[in-house]
């Protein structure tokens, strides 16, 4: 198993160099610069003002279920007034929107969190929007339900994340509304970003930060912000072994903004990522793949060990390192736990099965 902060498993032992090289890509037709897209910490900074207005510090705590990866800690971003962390990009990207913007209406795809932040902002910030949500038909019926609750237009279509997106756009096409991106979108990652300023700032120590990755806006937020103020800090980036985009884009050399994934616990983070993450590749020191075995254990033993519901695509990262996947350098490590709306089938499922 790997030591010293690098990746083990699916990726090897790779570390920022060789990310850095694979992500130049080969070169010839198809080969991108190595940034085009570069967020600075100001541009979080920036966030976090606008944002805490709306959402106070979510708690970074010690974790019991982590107990054998040393100083371990989770970030508690399930504990969201939605659910998700995805409510910080949300409000930062429709605090920023212009009045015109606003009234021609706002229209967002996702696989469901996204859209529970923008129906959030919306109300927050006094209903001055329309707001129109698609999401999958695959989309969890928890995430579905708590969308109901707000006054907002709902359309459950499209059999994944990617379908639901080209409905948007296309209403977008027809009606000039404008589009709020669940994450290819600088102020959408700017607002993520300020997750890895609350963690530094509670705990100045940390080695390591394990982020799920889908889109990649939380992890080019995250990595942009954290290296900026503290470069010797790991960024790790995880994902699902049934979506593995990311590293597939790596070594590719282009962004694959669109990616056939399998059947997976982590449905929140499967499928294609966007430029944004692309772009900030280079900030990324390690990337990791889970199993879906080891994000069940993960989810299991968040609930019997910390009392903290995980979706699968929260769970990513505590599954990382239980399952030994990643192992860092006896510095402080922190796992994002992105998100937790999940059905209660899913949960007495798993529950059962290991009772």
């Amino acid at each position: 198993m790997a030591r010293g902060g690098r990746a083990a498993g699916p990726c090897g032992g790779r570390g920022r160099r060789a990310l850095r090289r694979a992500a130049a890509g080969p070169g010839g037709r198809g080969s991108r610069p190595l940034v085009t897209v570069r967020l600075s910490l100001d541009d979080v900074e920036r966030a976090r003002a606008t944002i805490r207005s709306y959402l106070p510090p979510t708690p970074l705590r010690r974790s019991f279920a982590l107990r054998r990866s040393g100083e371990a800690y989770l970030k508690l971003e399930c504990w969201q007034p939605t659910g998700s962390f995805k409510v910080r990009g949300a409000i930062n990207t429709i605090v920023s929107l212009s009045a015109d913007e606003r009234t021609r209406g706002i229209v967002a795809a996702s696989a469901g969190n996204h859209a529970l932040g923008v129906a959030f902002a919306v109300q927050v910030l006094g209903g001055r929007a329309d707001a129109t949500l698609f999401v999958p038909e695959s989309a969890p019926q928890a995430k579905v339900e708590k969308l109901r609750g707000f006054d907002v237009k709902v359309h459950v279509e499209g059999a994944t994340y990617d379908d639901a997106h080209a409905l948007a756009t296309k209403l977008v096409r027809e009606t000039g509304a404008t589009y709020v991106h669940a994450f290819d979108d600088v102020r959408t990652a700017a607002g993520q970003g300020t997750v890895g300023l609350e963690i530094l700032d509670e705990l100045p120590s940390v080695g390591a930060i394990l982020v799920p990755v889908g889109g990649g806006g939380l992890i080019s937020g995250v990595a942009a912000a954290v290296k900026a103020r503290a470069p010797d800090v790991r960024i790790v980036a995880v994902q699902p072994e049934a979506s593995p985009s990311l590293r597939e884009s790596i070594r590719q050399g282009r962004p694959l903004l669109e990616y056939p994934a399998g059947p997976t616990l982590a449905d929140g983070i499967a499928g294609g990522i966007g430029e944004i993450v692309f772009d900030h590749r280079d900030l990324v020191d390690d990337l990791v793949l889970v199993s879906e075995d080891e994000i069940e254990d993960a989810m299991v033993a968040l609930i019997a060990d910390d009392q903290v519901v995980a979706e699968g695509s929260g769970a990513v990262g505590v599954a990382a390192l239980r399952a030994g996947r990643w192992r860092g350098d006896g510095r402080p490590v922190a796992a994002i736990v992105t998100g937790g709306n999940v059905d209660a089938s899913v949960l007495r499922r798993l529950l059962s099965a290991r009772a």
